[in-house]
């Protein structure tokens, strides 16, 4: 896992990617609508091609229309793949070629 951080040293950011490899990106509310996701987004989209990888997928609550914009912004398409939870929601999933 490895944090990101503001110019004046502010931790913003976690990000972590595992041997799946899921990567999870998520800022501090503090922060938001500032370009950090799409900048880490595009980190990790830059990583996952040059490691080989031809696809990314990617989940967002359905309810979170910034991340979906996020996504959206860094080419991922929405699928019709869902998953219903009865407590947050219902997660969406989408992806890209690399």
């Amino acid at each position: 896992m490895a944090a990101g951080a503001t110019p004046d040293r502010e931790v913003v950011l976690e990000t972590g990617v595992d041997p799946h490899p899921p990567a999870i990106v998520e800022l501090l509310r503090r922060v938001w609508h500032r370009g950090y996701a799409t900048e880490a987004s595009s980190a990790v989209l830059d990583w996952a091609r040059s490691s080989g990888y031809e696809r990314l997928w990617a989940t967002v609550w359905d309810w979170n229309i910034a991340s979906r914009r996020t996504l959206a912004k860094l080419g991922l398409i929405e699928t019709d793949r869902k998953e219903v939870d009865a407590v947050h929601g219902t997660t969406l999933f989408a992806t890209r070629r690399l």
